[in-house]
């Protein structure tokens, strides 16, 4: 038999181990937000950022899964950065027209959405290096009939995602200059439901970036009449105040061009041209 004393201290002992592997098991576990994703990721690295992602689809960049996971390029050359350069990734799905103010109140540290780089955006946001460069396209049902000079011209309805670039595009050059009138122009918070209208006749054009039309033609019955260079880039959005985090992602973006595996993660996408 053990004195009371003897018995006193081996529980406090396992007490003890219990504390530490209680502490040492959540220790690998990422801090996570309700409903930010159904399992805990398992820390593998002792940096974490948090990266705001259109919560639609945005094919290739980014396509959801059955399990609302994130899949696409956007997200695979995202995960190649931070194997390289040793950082782990917590994925904040968030409405595209809330992500820049995401970004400015500093509840994630960057976006990954096939961001273009704009001047006006360059006033606000640090960008990383460019990782695609891209041009628009614009696209009819393929019952349609109209070609790009009807589509300058003005004649029919443009349909684009709202708060893009593409949208920026037609206002620039339509809108502005009076050639459609500003009740032509119809904005979706989805581009697949742009895609959609286009073959529901509810539009008779859509305006979106190459890389997302190309992806949109082989799951919607559309076809593209022609494209438009508009010099665009595609960048990683970083706060401001966060140089240090944009030199970390420019490093990853230099191996990788290095080592050719931004180049395979191109291919696998089909936008290596």
């Amino acid at each position: 038999m053990f004195k009371p004393s003897v018995i006193k201290v081996i529980l406090c002992i396992i007490v003890i181990i219990g504390i530490i592997t209680v502490v040492g098991v959540t220790g690998l576990y990422l801090p996570l937000n309700e409903g930010e994703t159904k399992n805990n990721q398992i820390r593998k690295y002792d940096v974490t950022y948090r990266v705001a992602l259109d919560d639609g689809d945005f094919p290739p960049l980014i396509v959801y899964n059955e399990d609302m996971e994130p899949t696409g390029f956007d997200i695979d050359l995202l995960h190649l950065i931070a194997n390289t350069m040793e950082f782990n990734l917590i994925f904040v799905p968030t409405p595209w027209s809330n992500i820049f103010a995401t970004l400015e109140a500093k509840e994630v540290d960057m976006i990954m959405s096939g961001a273009s780089i704009t001047p006006e955006r360059l006033e606000k946001y640090l960008f990383s290096d460019p990782y695609l460069s891209i041009s628009q396209s614009v696209a009819i049902s393929s019952q349609g009939t109209m070609f790009m000079d009807d589509f300058y011209a003005g004649y029919g309805i443009v349909g684009v995602k709202t708060g893009t670039t593409s949208e920026g595009l037609v206002r620039e050059i339509l809108i502005d200059t009076g050639i459609l009138p500003e009740e032509n122009l119809k904005t979706y918070s989805d581009v697949e439901f742009g895609a959609q209208g286009l073959v529901n006749g509810e539009i008779h054009y859509l305006l979106s970036d190459w890389p997302v039309m190309v992806a949109l033609i082989q799951r919607f019955p559309i076809h593209i009449i022609g494209d438009i260079d508009t010099g665009e880039k595609y960048g990683i959005v970083i706060h401001k105040d966060n140089k240090r985090l944009q030199k970390t992602i420019n490093q990853g973006l230099e191996q990788l061009a290095s080592s050719y595996e931004l180049d395979r993660v191109k291919y696998k996408y089909l936008l290596d041209y």
